[in-house]
C-alpha cells in the first residue's frame, strides 16, 4: 500500500487499571494530532445515552489459541502481542445474561482463534440457546471428529462456517499450515452426513480465501463443496488493519475518499476472551481497547469517552485519530473482496457492507431482507 506501516505500541497497563477510562484514553491507541485530550473530547457532539445494543449480534472470542498457522494470518505478530487464554465459563454466562437484557439476539463464538480448542464450547452454545440466542461459529474444522461433531450439533448450534483453503494436499497444507488436508476433509464430510442423517438444523457454510498459492483450486472448491453444504463463499483476504495489503488492489489510495465501515456505530459488540471490548474482530491484538465487559457494565463502556471518540472519528471522517483504524482496507472501496457467494443475491458492492456473520447492513443499521437469501440457505433459517 502507499502508506508506510504505523507502529502502535503494545499497552503495558496493570490489569486493575485497564478499566479506567483515563488509562484507556492514554494507552497509545489515539493520535491527538498535537491537540490536548481535553480539546479533542470537546469536539464530540452531545449524544443521547445508549440504552441498548445497536446491533443484535455480540461476538465472543472464546479463545485466541489456534492449531493452524495459515500463511495470510498474522499470528506471528499476535504471539507476543497480548496475553492468550480461554474465556471463563462463569464470566461468559454472566455476560450472556447481561447482553440478552440489552437486546442481543445472536452470538458468534469466534475471535482470533480456533473456537473448538475451548473444551467448554458446547456448554457455551447450550447456555446461549437456553437464553434464546442464535449461535454461530467460525472454525477450520480440523478437530471436528465424530464425537465432537455430535456434541456440537446436540448443543443446538445454528450455523458453522468452515475455512477450507485448498483442494489438494499441495495447496491446502501450504496455506493452512499445521493442518492436514485429508483428515480435515474427511471429518467435514462425516459432519455433513451426521447433520443430514439426524436431521439437525445447523447450517453449514464453507469459505475460501483466494491466494496465489491456491487460486488454481478455486473452481474445484466450488464444484466439490457447493452441492454438499448450505452456502459457500470465496473471498480475497483483508489487511487486518496492520498495513498489509493482501489484495494489492489500492493503487491510488491517496485519491480515494475513506468512509466509515459502520462498525463503531452499528457493528456487533466484540468481547475478547479476557473480557476486553474492541471495535471489531480485525483488531486481533486489542490495539483499541474500549473497556472490559467482565469488569464493567456494557452500557457504561458504550457511553464512555473513548467509545464516543471512536464513533465521532468515524462519523466525521477523522480516522487518523485512531491510527489502527486509519490503515484498514474496510474504509476504502473493497467490492472486489467478494469473488463469489451463493448465500444471497446481492451485488458485491452491497454484500461487502454487511457483517459477514448475520448479514447485517453496517452502513444502514438494518438486517438483510430475507427475500435476498438464496433458497437453500434460507430453508435452514
Amino acid at each position: 500500500m502507499a502508506n508506510s506501516k504505523v507502529i502502535i505500541p503494545i499497552r503495558n497497563l496493570d490489569a486493575n487499571l485497564r478499566i479506567l477510562q483515563d488509562n484507556l484514553l492514554n494507552d497509545g491507541s489515539i493520535n491527538f494530532n498535537d491537540a490536548s485530550l481535553e480539546d479533542l473530547l470537546k469536539k464530540i457532539p452531545i449524544e443521547k445515552p445508549i440504552t441498548k445494543l445497536s446491533h443484535p449480534e455480540v461476538r465472543y472470542e472464546v479463545t485466541d489459541h489456534c492449531n493452524a498457522s495459515c500463511i495470510m494470518c498474522p499470528r506471528d505478530e499476535h504471539e507476543h502481542g497480548r496475553e492468550h487464554g480461554i474465556m471463563d465459563q462463569a464470566k461468559y454466562e454472566k455476560s450472556i445474561d447481561e447482553i440478552v437484557s440489552l437486546g442481543a439476539k445472536n452470538i458468534v463464538l469466534t475471535g482470533f482463534g480456533e473456537p473448538m480448542l475451548d473444551k467448554n464450547l458446547e456448554l457455551k452454545i447450550a447456555y446461549a440457546k437456553k437464553n434464546d440466542l442464535s449461535t454461530y461459529i467460525i472454525s477450520n474444522g480440523s478437530v471436528l471428529n465424530s464425537n465432537r461433531a455430535k456434541k456440537i450439533l446436540e448443543a443446538g448450534l445454528d450455523e458453522i462456517r468452515i475455512s477450507f483453503y485448498g483442494m489438494g494436499e499441495d495447496t491446502y497444507n501450504t496455506v493452512m499450515q499445521g493442518l492436514d488436508f485429508e483428515r480435515t476433509k474427511n471429518g467435514l464430510l462425516k459432519f455433513i452426513k451426521l447433520r443430514d442423517e439426524k436431521n439437525f438444523k445447523t447450517k453449514i457454510q464453507i469459505s475460501y480465501l483466494t491466494l496465489p498459492e491456491n487460486e488454481k483450486d478455486e473452481q474445484n472448491f466450488r464444484k466439490f463443496w457447493e452441492p454438499l453444504v448450505d452456502a459457500i463463499e470465496i473471498w480475497r483476504p483483508h489487511n487486518f488493519g496492520d498495513g498489509r495489503d493482501y489484495r494489492d488492489r489500492i493503487k491510488n489510495e491517496a485519491q480515494l475518499t475513506k468512509t466509515t465501515c459502520g462498525r463503531p456505530e452499528s457493528g456487533p459488540l466484540q468481547i475478547q476472551w479476557d473480557g476486553e471490548v474492541i471495535p471489531c474482530c480485525y483488531d486481533y491484538n486489542n490495539k483499541i481497547v474500549l473497556g472490559n465487559a467482565f469488569k464493567q457494565p456494557v452500557l457504561e463502556i458504550l457511553n464512555e469517552k473513548k467509545y464516543k471518540l471512536l464513533r465521532y472519528a468515524h462519523k466525521s471522517g477523522l480516522f487518523n485519530i485512531f491510527p489502527y483504524c486509519d490503515q484498514c482496507d474496510q474504509l476504502l472501496p473493497h467490492s472486489d473482496a467478494l469473488i463469489y457467494s451463493n448465500r444471497h443475491n446481492l451485488s458485491a458492492e452491497e454484500a461487502v457492507k454487511l457483517s459477514n456473520t448475520d448479514l447485517y447492513n453496517l452502513s444502514e443499521g438494518v438486517g438483510i431482507d430475507k427475500e435476498n437469501l438464496n433458497e437453500k440457505y434460507k430453508s435452514k433459517a
